[in-house]
């Protein structure tokens, strides 16, 4: 446990405290662009987000509520305080703990999560903010760059790369599919597979945009992590869609395809493998790159 983690575990301690929450067993669940503090003994896991991803712990306590209300089912905030609790470590917001079963969710069965939300949400929410990737992606280089394990140069190219898809940005109402409250991270690690169903988790990213951004990272899931074509097939097949064309779609793509690189160029120094993982994203960008070998999700 890092210094990052012991703080944001304090900090969860405390507020758990403050709520009458039993803290017996408490322990890092994991740690990356946000700290994950389980609490057995309450049901209970506390998510810590640092104190410049403020507005983003706001985000998932909006989206989770919006999506309560709605019967759409997704991860839950606790009661009875209001969320997110300010610390020292960061924005602190507590989630109801949700039983996992083995197995991931098909691709299928994610198409069929994907439209209940959209069908739900269609048209947009007033309360709910705008799906904005390109924000998320310079929050994650501002955090590479405060952690000096990136070269300037590997930094440089990507924020390159985020002003051109800035120019470049599609109009969410151009997309033939519609705008809805988009998850904008939709893939088989952030829907939970438990024994009511599947759950949406990981709100981080969630906000009203193109329906066509839940469908992005599983064309990028075969493009570049190396999954079967049948992946994407059963996706859109799920959902009830097959594949066409909209010029903004590619611009999403390249977003996303950013927004995965610069988490990973982020959580360098957690692991050998995100060390790793980080140059293979890297090479996606730099001039003449060969790509060496998939991508790994972690």
């Amino acid at each position: 446990m890092g210094a990052r983690e012991g703080s944001a575990h304090l900090a969860v301690l405390d507020v758990a405290a403050g709520c009458g929450f039993d803290i017996g067993g408490s322990g890092i669940f994991r740690s990356g662009s946000a700290v994950l503090v389980g609490l057995p003994g309450a049901g209970v896991l506390g998510r810590v987000d640092t104190p410049a991803r403020a507005a983003s712990a706001h985000r998932q306590v909006i989206v989770s509520e919006v999506l309560t209300e709605l019967g759409v089912t997704s991860i839950t905030v606790t009661d009875p305080f209001e969320q997110p609790v300010v610390t020292d470590a960061g924005a602190v917001t507590m989630w109801t703990w949700l039983e996992v079963v083995d197995g991931e969710v098909p691709p299928r069965v994610l198409g069929q999560v994907a439209r209940a939300l959209h069908d739900a949400t269609r048209g947009g929410l007033p309360d709910v903010p705008d799906f904005d990737l390109l924000a998320a992606v310079e929050a994650e280089l501002d955090r590479a760059e405060e952690s000096g394990l990136t070269a300037h140069a590997d930094l440089a190219l990507l924020r390159d790369r985020v002003a051109r898809i800035v120019d470049d940005w599609p109009d969410a109402e151009d997309d033939p599919l519609g705008v809805a409250l988009v998850h904008g991270d939709l893939h088989r690690h952030n829907v939970l597979s438990t024994p009511g169903g599947p759950v949406l988790a990981d709100l981080e990213l969630a906000g009203v945009g193109p329906v066509c951004a839940d469908i992005v990272p599983h064309v990028v899931a075969v493009r570049r992590y190396g999954a079967p074509p049948h992946v994407l097939d059963d996706f859109l097949a799920g959902y009830g869609l097959e594949a066409g064309g909209w010029k903004g779609f590619e611009v999403l793509v390249q977003a996303y395809e950013l927004w995965v690189t610069s988490w990973a160029v982020a959580n360098r120094g957690v692991s050998a493998l995100l060390d790793d993982e980080a140059e293979v994203r890297l090479d996606r960008w730099r001039p003449g790159h060969r790509f060496p070998r998939p991508w790994a999700l972690h």
